[in-house]
């Protein structure tokens, strides 16, 4: 909720749906046919539009946030080359929201397409059913580059919460600012 609560503060966001309470909402599927529950998913405000899905880490060490982040970013390709295959592309973000960094020497390069390449290499399982070739024919390059353009990264502190604005200072933001959408 505070996640929720923050990224709606910024009155760019609304993000309706938790897993706890609407999971098929936060739903998506992979190549490989399973599906990926989010902990969050919504849409921007505005011209943007797009709709939005959310994992969350409230760690407080770098802990495996690695490897858990290897596999959101061979998701994320896995669910947006199934919906480009599809013809069904809603060009959905995505957002890691952590309370913790990590891989600190890569930290630069956390969302670039080879990063993201590497990511699924690790992964391959994502791919779904690759007819006998290597990962490495299968995994799309332009692909990795339209993930990379969608991909966010937030790291929260507990202080942060001081600056949210309550729901109620929301509500009443968006009556001055129109988002369209809100």
């Amino acid at each position: 909720m505070r996640v929720k609560q923050y990224l709606e503060s910024t009155t760019y966001l609304q993000m309706p749906w938790t897993a706890y309470d609407h999971g098929k909402l936060c739903l998506l599927q992979k190549l490989d046919g399973n599906k990926k529950q989010y902990d969050l998913s919504g849409f921007f405000l505005g011209d943007r539009r797009f709709p939005l899905y959310v994992e969350s880490k409230k760690y407080t060490t770098p802990g495996g946030q690695g490897t858990a982040y290897d596999e959101y970013l061979a998701n994320a390709y896995s669910i947006t080359a199934r919906a480009i295959k599809e013809d069904m592309d809603q060009e959905i973000e995505f957002m890691w929201i952590t309370w913790h960094p990590f891989r600190l020497n890569h930290w630069t390069r956390l969302m670039d397409f080879d990063y993201i390449k590497e990511a699924v290499l690790k992964r391959p399982d994502v791919l779904g059913e690759i007819d006998s070739k290597p990962p490495e024919e299968v995994v799309d390059e332009n692909i990795c580059r339209q993930v990379s353009r969608r991909l966010w990264m937030v790291v929260l502190t507990e202080r942060q919460q001081e600056l949210v604005l309550s729901p109620e200072e929301v509500k009443l933001a968006m009556t001055v600012l129109k988002r369209e959408g809100a």
